[in-house]
């Protein structure tokens, strides 16, 4: 999926966001704005999926501030939060399906757009949205494909729902291969992450999508063991926004679910579902 002009003012607003993450400093602050912005004008006509733009856009603000990783805070909150949530919303998630939901439902767990905003009491908002249920839901589907499973994870507060559902579809007895960050980018999942979660616990193997600090999948970038775990996989689990960007552009892949909130309107245009939308979604 190609950046659009739409997708041009969000992802300056987050070099904002995140640049005053990491200071107070009003010069520093124009100066990160600014060098993204000349840098995002170069590569805006490049053909190339939206997050591989994006991706070169934050790691210019990160070098202008001098952070690595400027949403470290929000990551550790999102983990205390999201830890407490699980602890009470867990007797609901009984079946595969209605771990979908809750996966779902964590990925509202987001910083990375516009508009957007995480919700105070994300029990409430989880058990609202969790009676409301999917948009779209292919969980039968996707339970049918579920053998050997490679599964892009998102951000780092959705992650403990994300171990539920890997738990779960190891009950179906599939294999399951996670791929996360190399690097810190935006509030996504890495290995720290993902262990400080149990992912490691519960998953046959957790591994990096590659190329450091690199917004959703870049297959031109991934190691080797995820290109074999790909190339033996009979379903590939996206969660999120930028992981359907990147993969939507390719062919040639198994059958890939997208698990994800439709945050912004290209998104939800793009699949035709209203803008906030939840959906886990099969694409052959």
């Amino acid at each position: 999926m190609r950046i659009t002009e739409t997708c041009r003012d969000c992802l300056l607003s987050r070099v904002r966001f995140e640049a005053e993450l990491c200071t107070e400093d009003k010069t520093i602050i124009e100066e990160a704005v600014r060098a993204s912005s000349t840098l995002l004008d170069s590569l805006f006509e490049d053909d190339v999926p939206a997050p591989v733009i994006a991706s070169a856009v934050h790691r210019c603000c990160y070098r202008t501030v001098g952070a690595v990783d400027p949403y470290r805070t929000l990551k550790y909150q999102d983990t205390r939060t999201a830890r407490d949530v699980v602890a009470k919303v867990r007797p609901l998630i009984t079946d595969l399906s209605t771990a979908i939901r809750a996966a779902v439902i964590g990925n509202a767990m987001d910083y990375g757009v516009r508009g957007h905003t995480i919700a105070e009491d994300f029990t409430s908002f989880f058990k609202s949205e969790f009676e409301k249920g999917l948009v779209i839901d292919d969980s039968e589907e996707i339970e049918k494909a579920a053998r050997r499973v490679v599964y892009f994870m998102d951000n780092t507060g959705e992650s403990f729902f994300d171990r539920i559902l890997i738990e779960e579809l190891k009950h179906l007895g599939a294999h399951v291969t996670v791929a996360v960050k190399e690097a810190p980018i935006l509030n996504d999942v890495t290995l720290n992450e993902a262990r400080d979660a149990g992912i490691d616990e519960v998953a046959d193997h957790l591994t990096i999508t590659g190329g450091g600090a690199e917004l959703g999948v870049n297959l031109d970038l991934i190691p080797d063991d995820l290109k074999e775990a790909i190339r033996h996989a009979t379903l590939i689990i996206s969660k999120g926004l930028a992981n359907y960007e990147s993969l939507s552009d390719y062919s040639n892949l198994p059958p890939v679910a997208y698990l994800l909130v439709a945050k912004c309107d290209p998104i939800a245009d793009k699949l035709g579902v209203p803008k906030g939308a939840m959906i886990a979604h099969i694409i052959r």
